[in-house]
């Protein structure tokens, strides 16, 4: 009956976030704990929220914690020894599609980041979502924040060859073809660009 019992655990965990606002997870986590420690059923049915409850009937609860009490027992204390750090966040979706998370800290929530330059990246999602919000806003500075430190250090080395190749204008060797150039650098590399509008703009950059 494994799985049954865990069925109750996985249900208190996924309210607690929501079902705690005014007294903080840790305290919610102790007390769902405590039921299942003690086989109480109501108390344990009254802390899950209605998403917990949802496809279950009190009865089929009080059933599933009778025929599995001796394991629930054995949750409830570790679910109490783990609960003590256990921390509330929660995600707030914007009209234009950002998102901003918080973190219910003692006094109430807290923005943790998502708004301008706070973008937390504390998951994969988040650290895509601060790369797309980065790339919307044409932020090259947002964009290199989220880049790891390998990519970083190839996309800096390679920004510091460009600079050094075209630091001297008399070393550069510029061929026109109509609306196309060529720019070939010191290093041994090239730039391509192309007329638009009546203006020059960098189409491709060549390595050596």
């Amino acid at each position: 009956m494994r799985g049954a019992a865990a069925l109750v655990l996985v249900s208190v965990l996924g309210a607690c976030g929501g079902g705690a606002r005014d007294e903080g997870p840790a305290r919610a986590v102790a007390a769902y704990a405590a039921a299942l420690q003690r086989g109480d059923g109501a108390s344990a049915w009254d802390s899950l929220d209605e998403e917990a409850r949802h496809g279950r009937s009190r009865g089929a609860h009080d059933a599933l914690m009778a025929t599995n009490a001796a394991e629930l027992r054995e949750q409830g204390e570790a679910l109490a020894r783990a609960g003590e750090g256990v921390a509330a966040h929660a995600r707030l979706e914007l009209a234009s599609g950002e998102s901003v998370l918080l973190v219910l800290e003692p006094g109430g929530w807290r923005v943790a980041g998502g708004v301008l330059d706070a973008t937390g990246l504390a998951t994969p999602l988040d650290a895509v979502a601060a790369f797309r919000r980065a790339l919307s806003r044409r932020d090259l500075s947002g964009v290199e924040r989220v880049l790891a430190r390998q990519t970083r250090a190839e996309w800096e080395a390679e920004l510091r060859r460009l600079l050094d190749a075209t630091a001297d204008a008399d070393d550069l060797e510029v061929e026109v073809q109509g609306d196309r150039a060529r720019v070939r650098t010191s290093g041994g590399g090239s730039i391509e660009l192309v007329r638009e509008s009546g203006e020059w703009r960098v189409l491709d950059v060549h390595g050596p």
